[in-house]
């Protein structure tokens, strides 16, 4: 007992101390563990990726043994192990030191092998059945695995290794394409035997001379285009280029003005709606017409569907874009607008109905818009459903508030108020108005004064689209002519569903403005909203 009390005060002292010490450096020690273990790790690549080998470091400052649990069911109880990961993904890796007195996990991300695949040519505009492309891979293998190479070129395809069905096996293919188009390229890659995620690759392939470019936009599709080629060539070397931007949602009207495809979407409601207020997804946006790049102009997402762009017109001289909503008015904005969101605040009509002396006699405050243009200095603002027909006007004639019993109708004067307009261009070189008229489901020649030349074409278009009453028929139409006013009107052309007769199948269609021929495919099987083109060769 008496040595037991002669060691306990000292055993009190030692507890106090430590006590008191621990208090002291009490963040000092956690820091100090946290750090008492830890470990890296690289690789001889930037990426990791399976097959690979990753060196894995201990920097651990205390313990005797290790065990690493690689988070893909292997474990290592070497200091500093090298692992390879099968399959790719994020995994958790834990080290454990001396049996569990201290641990550290870190996450690693582990990424498939990728192949780099891209291609140079002899010419940096890429020409049909001139200009040599050559391919090249590079693909990653760690483990030196052998590397199967399986090409697929498309119909016409010509170069060293290239067989009949367009196939070869070489790494590094040179070949000459043999159409104009989005030429599709496809590659696989079987490393040892993983069979890698395919590749594939888009080629534009230009005509050997500039030509005007037709672009559409696609239903459930992309923007799309195709030169007028009207050379003695085959057709089928024609091919659409894909401009790799969706068309949206009911795109009715393009339009091109300089580098820049216009697009004006209505979005998905087209039809009567009692409430639209929320339901607002149409667009307009504009597309680079060598496909580099899209931009937002003004969208409506989530606001009323009423207010979505029904229909547009870009005036390129004055820099100005006019766009039609639903049923109540047109807007306008300057060319340079962009990445704005609908609001009446910044966006306020330009012409409403009852803003012009048309109201109440011809106008109707619910009749639905259709496309809107301009010659010289007179607009044509075209309507269907109730009170229909096209309705000429100068900006003189817009009053800016309600017109009275007083005011006059326009000078330019109202034509075709029998026909309900969904798709309109005008041929000022030989005094003609084409339109599309829903109710008639027929595509008309007027003059400019409205008196009957011909009927150019008849579809059905029955898709439920708009409904019964507004059916959205052919919208896009416009004019490809020279300076002697010969040339085509193009429309996409809706046809009946089910029909079986070669001619009333959908697609792009032509019709010679001198009226000397049937209409006939210019672009067959594809279902279009908006048309347009380019009319500067390139």
């Amino acid at each position: 007992m008496k040595k037991i009390n002669k060691i306990f005060p000292f055993l009190l002292i030692i507890a106090v101390l430590i006590g008191y010490t621990a208090c002291e450096h009490e963040i000092l020690v956690e820091e100090f563990e946290s750090e008492a273990v830890d470990f890296s790790y690289q690789s001889s690549s930037i990426h990791y990726i399976i097959g690979e080998e990753i060196a894995f470091t201990n920097n651990s400052v205390v313990g005797s043994s290790w065990e690493w649990d690689f988070g893909d069911g292997t474990t290592s109880t070497e200091k500093s192990p090298v692992h390879k990961y099968a399959e790719p993904g994020t995994y958790k890796v834990t080290l454990v030191v001396d049996g569990g007195a201290y641990l550290k996990e870190k996450s690693i991300m582990v990424s498939d092998i990728i192949p780099i695949v891209t291609f140079t040519s002899s010419n940096p505009v890429i020409v049909y059945n001139e200009t040599e492309v050559t391919f090249n891979v590079q693909v990653a293998n760690p483990e030196n695995l052998p590397v199967t190479y399986q090409w697929s070129f498309p119909e016409g395809t010509a170069g060293e290794g290239i067989d009949e069905n367009g196939k070869s096996g070489l790494q590094s293919p040179k070949v000459v394409f043999g159409t104009i188009g989005s030429q599709s390229v496809a590659l696989k890659i079987l490393l040892g035997e993983k069979e890698l995620n395919p590749i594939n690759l888009k080629v534009n392939v230009n005509y050997n001379k500039p030509v005007k470019t037709l672009f559409y936009a696609v239903k459930n599709g992309n923007i799309m285009s195709r030169k007028i080629i009207n050379d003695d060539i085959d057709p089928a070397i024609n091919k659409p280029f894909d401009l790799g931007y969706k068309s949206g949602k009911h795109s009715m009207t393009l339009q091109v003005a300089g580098d820049w495809i216009y697009v004006f979407d209505a979005g998905t409601k087209t039809g009567y709606s009692g409430d639209g207020e929320g339901f607002g997804d149409g667009e307009l946006f504009v597309v680079a017409t060598d496909g580099s790049r899209r931009e937002s102009v003004i969208e409506n997402f989530g606001g009323n569907t009423y207010y979505d762009f029904y229909y547009g017109y870009v005036d390129e001289e004055a820099g100005m874009i006019y766009w039609a909503d639903r049923r109540e008015g047109i807007f306008r904005t300057s060319v340079n607008t962009r990445n704005r969101k609908f609001s009446h605040d910044e966006f306020g009509y330009w012409v409403r109905n009852n803003w012009l002396g048309y109201y109440g006699q011809g106008i109707a405050w619910g009749n639905t818009n259709g496309p809107i243009t301009k010659t010289g200095d007179t607009y044509w603002w075209a309507k269907n459903t109730t009170g229909s027909g096209v309705f000429r006007f100068l900006e003189s004639d817009v009053k800016g508030t309600a017109v009275t019993a007083d005011d006059p109708i326009p000078e330019a004067g109202s034509l075709l108020t029998s026909y309900t307009v969904r798709g309109m261009a005008i041929d000022e070189a030989n005094g003609h108005i084409y339109i599309a008229s829903q109710s008639h489901k027929m595509i008309f020649c007027f003059d400019m004064d409205g008196g009957f030349v011909k009927l150019v074409d008849a579809a059905g278009a029955d898709d439920g689209e708009g409904g019964e009453t507004e059916n959205l028929f052919v919208t896009g139409m416009t004019i490809d002519q020279d300076e002697n006013g010969n040339g085509y009107l193009y429309y996409a052309y809706r046809g009946p569903a089910g029909s079986e007769d070669p001619k009333q199948k959908s697609g792009i269609k032509r019709f010679k403005l001198d009226h000397s021929a049937e209409p006939e495919f210019f672009i067959e099987g594809v279902e279009a909203y908006g048309i347009a083109i380019d009319h500067v060769a390139k």
